[in-house]
């Protein structure tokens, strides 16, 4: 049965993603991925067109003599940055400035540290910072950046469309900043008027829980709401708890 190659780009892509954006591997699995006997060149440039269809990129050539290559996905961090290393001439050095900027950063903040927080969580820090507040627990890292290469950066991070700053989403920010829970407190409280204090909190939690989870949806086009982690430590971010 012949291979459809636009399936087994696809699926090859899937594993590129997994793996974080490139993937080491054979000259003869690409071959044999395409259920191709022999790579010639004509056919090594229709694979080629059918990878960049589905914006990934192989290096080297396949034509090229080798055992070894790489795929990239070009939609990836590290899809870019190779695309920038490979086409200097048509890919602007964006990607590679972005890179060796995260590096400087690295290692100039030595109490930078991954702390990875649900998507939503993220979310949360994402519109109060849009407001120009700084998020609850949390604060910046001494370094060069405006405030608005932050929310940019966690935008990015979070998957959001690019008009991230107009103000629909400004307003939506403000919204939600409203209605947040301010952080009880009820040191020397009677016990009874303590439980209450503390039930009435959880309400308020859930309650704001629930908007936070509309204003995602919409913020994704009705979208689900992602499950995956964003570590905000590495995007410049720390808890105030951290000395």
């Amino acid at each position: 049965m012949t291979i459809d190659w636009n399936e087994a780009a696809a699926g090859l892509k899937r594993d590129v993603r997994e793996h974080g954006g490139f993937l080491t591997m054979q000259r003869d699995s690409l071959r044999e991925r395409f259920d191709i006997g022999r790579l010639t060149e004509g056919i090594t440039e229709d694979l080629l067109a059918t990878l960049h269809r589905h914006r990934m990129i192989v290096f080297p050539h396949p034509y090229d003599r080798g055992t070894s290559l790489r795929v990239y996905d070009v939609e990836s961090d590290i899809g870019k940055i190779a695309l920038a290393v490979l086409d200097p001439q048509g890919v602007t050095e964006r990607a590679l400035v972005d890179a060796v900027n995260l590096y400087e950063r690295a290692e100039a903040g030595k109490r930078r540290r991954s702390v990875c927080v649900p998507w939503l969580s993220a979310l949360d820090v994402f519109l109060q910072l849009v407001i120009g507040r700084p998020p609850e627990a949390w604060e910046d890292l001494d370094d060069d950046r405006e405030p608005y290469q932050l929310v940019a950066a966690l935008a990015e991070s979070l998957k959001l469309r690019a008009d991230i700053d107009d103000a629909e989403t400004v307003r939506m920010a403000g919204a939600v900043s409203a209605f947040r829970p301010r952080v009880p407190r009820w040191e020397g409280a009677p016990p009874a008027l303590a439980a209450i204090l503390a039930e009435a909190a959880r309400k308020q939690k859930y309650i704001f829980d629930g908007m936070l989870r509309d204003a995602a949806k919409y913020m994704l086009g009705g979208a689900e709401i992602p499950s995956r982690d964003v570590d905000l430590g590495r995007l410049g971010l720390r808890y105030r708890r951290e000395a």
